[in-house]
C-alpha cells in the first residue's frame, strides 16, 4: 500500500475503524453465548491462569485442548483488568483483542478487492464485511476456528500475491499463518492443504519447502506447549481425534445429518440465501481459491455427525469477501454507462445501504435452532442469538462486584449457560442446586443464589436484591461454611462433565 495518507489510506481507516466500534459495541451491549464452548474451552481456563479459579471442564481434564490460545488470553486479561470492576475490566479487554483480530478479515477484504478490481470494488468488499451480522456477531467470541479464520485468510493472501517480501520468506509467512490457524483448528486441515497445493503446484524448492517450513513452525510450538502441560507433544491433537471421532465423544452433544450446514445458511439468510449465493458465485470467478477453499470448509465439516454452525465461520467470512467481489462487478458494470461521479458515488452508497439493510434485518431473527422459515425481519429480538444467557451473564457480573459474596448457588441455572468465573470472578465456590431438596444441603456453603426461578418459601432469609429478566439475584445475611465434594467443580468430575 502507498504510505502516503492518500484516499485508499483514508477509505481503510474508517471501515478498519467502524467495523471495530461495532465488533466491540455489539459484544458489550449484548452479552452472549452462542455456545458454551466459547467460555469454558477459552476464557474460562484462561481466567483460571490469570487469576487462580475456574470451571474444569472434561476437556481440560483429559487433556484434548491446548493452553496457547487460554494462555494467551489470560494475559489479556491481567493487562485489561484495571479497565473495570470485578470481570468487568477483562471482558471490555478481551472483547478488544478478540475484534481487534478480527479486523484481518477487513483489512484482506479490502487488499484483495483493490487489486482484482480498483477503489470501488475494494470499499464494497470490505464495506460488506464491516457491517455483515455474523462477522459482527462471531468475531468477539474466543472460538477456536473464529481466532483461527483471522489467521488464515491472510496466509492464504501471502501465499497467492507478490509484495516487498523475497518469494521464500512471503511463502514462510504465510505457512505460519496457516499452520496457527490448522493448530487452533485441526478441522481446516482440508482446506489447507488445498490452499498449499493450489500456491506451490509442482514448483518444490521455490514453494513446497518455504510454505511447509512456515507450517510446521507454529505447530511444532504448539506441540511443546503440549509437551510441558500435558502428557507427551501435540496431545490436544491426537487426543482430541481420538476422543471425539473415534470414540464418538461429539456425537453426546448433538447428531446431524449431512446437509445440515444448508439448513443452517437458510435459517440464518433466509430467501436471501440464493441471490448471496449468486453474487459469491459471480466473485468466485475472480477468486477461486475462496470458493474452493469454502466448499471444502463446509463438505468436510458435514462429514462430522456433530456439527455447529460455529465451525464453518472461516467459509461464511470467505463468502462474504466473494459476495463482496460480485457486488462490486455489478456495480462497475453500470458504472461504465456513467460518466459522472456522482452517480458512482450514489451507486455505492444505494449498494452498501442494501447489504447494512439486509445484515440488520437477517440480525434481528438470527436464531438456528428457530423452525426454517423465510421471513425476513424478525419481530423478538430477543429470541435471537444476541440475547442467548444474557441475564445469566449479567448476573454473574454484577456479582463480580459485590465484596460479601462467600459462596455462590446457581439455582435452575445450568452451569454452562452462567459464565463461570469468567464473569462471577471470585474466589469462592460455585454450587449447581438442582433440587429443592439441594438446599437443605448446600445452604451454608452460599449467601448468594442467582436462579431463573423463585427461591423455595421455606427459605425466606433470602431476600431479592436484582432481576435481569427472569434472572434474579438473592442474598442471605451470615457467611459461608465449607462443603466438601458438592461444589461445581467436583460436581463435573464425578458426571464426567
Amino acid at each position: 500500500m502507498n504510505r502516503k495518507f492518500n484516499l485508499d489510506n483514508l477509505l481503510l481507516s474508517i471501515l478498519i475503524f467502524l467495523a471495530l466500534i461495532l465488533r466491540v459495541g455489539v459484544a458489550l451491549r449484548f452479552p452472549n453465548i452462542f455456545w458454551a464452548d466459547e467460555i469454558f474451552q477459552s476464557l474460562e481456563p484462561a481466567h483460571r491462569l490469570a487469576f487462580g479459579n475456574g470451571i474444569v471442564t472434561w476437556e481440560f481434564r483429559d487433556g484434548i485442548r491446548s493452553w496457547v490460545l487460554p494462555a494467551i488470553l489470560a494475559g489479556i486479561m491481567r493487562l485489561t483488568a484495571w479497565l473495570g470492576e470485578g470481570s468487568t475490566g477483562y471482558l471490555i479487554g478481551s472483547n478488544i483483542f478478540l475484534s481487534l483480530l478480527s479486523l484481518s478479515n477487513i483489512l484482506l477484504a479490502y487488499l484483495w478487492g483493490k487489486k482484482l478490481g480498483g477503489t470501488i470494488t475494494a470499499l464494497i468488499c470490505a464495506g460488506i464485511c464491516t457491517i455483515w451480522f455474523e462477522l459482527i456477531y462471531f468475531s468477539p467470541k474466543a472460538f477456536t476456528e473464529v481466532v483461527a479464520t483471522h489467521f488464515l485468510l491472510p496466509g492464504i493472501y501471502l501465499g497467492l500475491n507478490k509484495n516487498s517480501f523475497p518469494l521464500r520468506n512471503r511463502l514462510f509467512l504465510s505457512g505460519c499463518l496457516l499452520g496457527i490457524s490448522l493448530a487452533l483448528r485441526i478441522h481446516l486441515l482440508p482446506c489447507i492443504a488445498f490452499v498449499v497445493i493450489y500456491i506451490c503446484r509442482k514448483d518444490w524448492q521455490q514453494k513446497w519447502l518455504p510454505m511447509l517450513g512456515g507450517i510446521f513452525a507454529p505447530i511444532l510450538i504448539f506441540g511443546t506447549v503440549d509437551a510441558f502441560t500435558w502428557s507427551y507433544p501435540f496431545q490436544s491433537f491426537w487426543l482430541n481425534i481420538w476422543v471425539n471421532l473415534v470414540e464418538g465423544k461429539s456425537k453426546l452433544y448433538g447428531v446431524s445429518p449431512w446437509y445440515e450446514y444448508f439448513i443452517f445458511l437458510l435459517k440464518s439468510w433466509s430467501w436471501l440465501f440464493l441471490p448471496i449465493m449468486i453474487l459469491a458465485m459471480i466473485g468466485s470467478r475472480r477468486l477461486p481459491i475462496l470458493a474452493w477453499s469454502a466448499l471444502i470448509i463446509i463438505l468436510s465439516h458435514s462429514l462430522l455427525a456433530h456439527k455447529e454452525y460455529r465451525f464453518i465461520y472461516p467459509a461464511l467470512s470467505m463468502l462474504m469477501i466473494l459476495a463482496g467481489l460480485g457486488t462490486a462487478e455489478l456495480v462497475l458494470n453500470l458504472s461504465r454507462k456513467w460518466k459522472s461521479h456522482q452517480k458512482i458515488v450514489i451507486a455505492i452508497l444505494i449498494c452498501l445501504s442494501l447489504w447494512t439493510s439486509t445484515s440488520v434485518a437477517l440480525m434481528s431473527r438470527f436464531n438456528i435452532y428457530n423452525n426454517l422459515n423465510f421471513s425476513t425481519f424478525g419481530t423478538d429480538l430477543e429470541n435471537t442469538h444476541l440475547y442467548a444467557a444474557t441475564n445469566n451473564l449479567l448476573a454473574l457480573q454484577s456479582l463480580s462486584k459485590e465484596n460479601t459474596v462467600c459462596g455462590l448457588g446457581l439455582w435452575g441455572i445450568n452451569w454452562a449457560l452462567s459464565g463461570g468465573y469468567t464473569y462471577f470472578h471470585h474466589n469462592v465456590p460455585i454450587f449447581p442446586v438442582e433440587k429443592i431438596a439441594d438446599f437443605a444441603a448446600l445452604k451454608a456453603g452460599f449467601n448468594y443464589v442467582v436462579g431463573d426461578i423463585s427461591i423455595p418459601s421455606q427459605y425466606q432469609n433470602y431476600t431479592l436484591q436484582k432481576c435481569w429478566q427472569g434472572t434474579c439475584v438473592y442474598k442471605r445475611p451470615g457467611s459461608c461454611s465449607q462443603i466438601i465434594d458438592r461444589e461445581i467443580n467436583s460436581v463435573l468430575k464425578k458426571s464426567g462433565n
